[in-house]
């Protein structure tokens, strides 16, 4: 066993060697870009709430607004399908990309035991979102929608196998049903995605706790880990791209507690935390509209607009959550169908635009770049309801968890300080902070 560590013991330090060249080398390439030097030559710094629209690699709304799983069920079980070669959710949006909607009704069951009951239609498959979202986000995907389409929410796609030409929208929050009719008898050819051997299926079946509809793995899952190589940004970039630079306007900087503090006379701050690189910026400029009840749609729309701000690829990022009460949006990196949760805002976008027009975002200045070499032991997490058993047991209030999710938990690489390790993981919500679930069984929920 020692010979074989000893075998392999070369390969993490030289992908790590390969990894860190091809990051130079796209270093390189991006500052001699002739747009950048459009932007660092003899032109000034494009001013707050400016977005280059020639930057390229970045992702659409529609992208960042996808949903993030995928279950089928048949014979009263439900499975999740998951893959890590493959991207199940975009073969997924594929097969639905073409469809046309003629028509819009509504529905609403009066209890969620009911809601669930259609929500087992057999022989289905739902595409679902970690938190709601519009049809107006899904119109590119999905055409001949109208205005008064675009503000119903939803939290999940459910398209039935056995039911031609409709399929459904609904919302876990309000009990909203919403049947489309659609121009298409069937939705390609969906089915066949349980017969590829890439693809994996486990057994799962939402319950509701505490109120909330939750996702149960009804059996133990394995999950891989994984390593990234991370680059700390320029701090000046983020600067220039969310303070900007303005001929009545002054940047001061100060260093006040291992924080570094960005301010303008415009109503503008941003402070580093100098330790992690954790960013908060704030903006009382007012530049978005003030309003009374601000939609949904519109939330989410001028939360991705500002997320443009940063000028960051959105590759893995998607949507996350999302809370009513702050109107603060949460983006999170995904990584083999689970979102990387971290209390240093790794991967993780917070953007809030309150109804007075406020804004404030929250992320790191760390980025991931590739992927690295991971220690190849998979790690087995338990079902759900042994993890639920375990808080139990421990004497955590249960009453206090809002939700619990199988995710990434971050941590330094003892071989290289440029590279993070991912590790899965049960993560509680826990007085709404997310909190790794053994962190409490442990009594150590108060460390994240």
């Amino acid at each position: 066993m020692k010979n074989k560590k000893r075998k392999w013991s070369w390969l993490l330090p030289v992908a790590l060697i390969i990894a860190v060249l091809i990051s130079i080398i796209f270093t390189v390439l991006i500052w001699v870009t002739p747009s950048n030097f459009q932007v660092f030559g003899s032109k000034s710094a494009p001013a707050a709430g400016s977005v280059d629209k020639n930057v390229s690699g970045k992702q659409s709304i529609a992208d960042v607004y996808l949903p993030v799983s995928l279950t089928y069920y048949e014979n009263d079980t439900r499975y999740q399908l998951s893959s890590t070669k493959i991207d199940v959710i975009d073969l997924a949006r594929r097969l639905v990309k073409n469809v046309r909607i003629k028509k819009i009704t509504k529905e609403t069951f009066r209890s969620q035991e009911e809601y669930l009951k259609f929500m087992n239609m057999s022989d289905s498959y739902s595409l679902n979102y970690s938190a709601p979202v519009t049809l107006g986000l899904f119109k590119n995907h999905m055409k001949s929608m109208t205005k008064s389409d675009a503000n119903y929410a939803f939290s999940r796609i459910l398209v039935p196998l056995n039911r031609r030409g409709v399929i459904y929208f609904m919302d876990d929050h309000s009990l909203n049903v919403y049947t489309a009719r659609i121009n298409v008898q069937t939705i390609g050819k969906i089915s066949s995605l349980i017969t590829r051997r890439d693809i994996k299926m486990v057994r799962v079946e939402y319950r509701l706790f505490n109120g909330h509809i939750t996702k149960y793995f009804l059996q133990p899952i394995e999950v891989p880990k994984s390593s990234y190589l991370i680059n700390r940004e320029n701090t000046g970039l983020f600067v220039t791209r969310l303070i900007g630079s303005n001929e009545n306007s002054t940047v001061t900087t100060r260093e006040q507690k291992k924080q570094t503090i960005y301010t303008d006379d415009a109503g503008q701050r941003m402070v580093i935390k100098n330790h992690n690189g954790c960013v908060s910026y704030t903006n009382y400029a007012k530049e978005i509209a003030e309003a009374r009840h601000r939609s949904l749609y519109d939330s989410l729309t001028l939360s991705f607009d500002r997320l443009k701000l940063l000028d960051v690829a959105l590759d893995d990022v998607r949507y996350s959550e999302f809370d009513f009460q702050s109107k603060n949006a949460t983006y999170r990196s995904y990584i083999n169908g689970f979102p990387i949760i971290s209390a240093d805002e790794y991967g993780s976008y917070q953007v809030q635009i309150t109804d007075s027009g406020n804004q404030h975002l929250v992320f790191s200045l760390y980025t991931l770049q590739v992927p690295v070499p991971a220690d190849s032991n998979a790690v087995q997490l338990p079902n759900t309801d042994d993890v639920m058993e375990s808080l139990k047991q421990s004497g955590i209030d249960m009453q206090k968890i809002n939700s619990v999710q199988i995710g990434y938990r971050e941590s330094k690489n003892e071989s290289s300080a440029l590279v993070i390790d991912l590790t899965p993981t049960y993560f509680v919500k826990y007085n709404n902070v997310w909190i790794d679930y053994r962190d409490l069984v442990h009594n150590e929920g108060g460390s994240r």
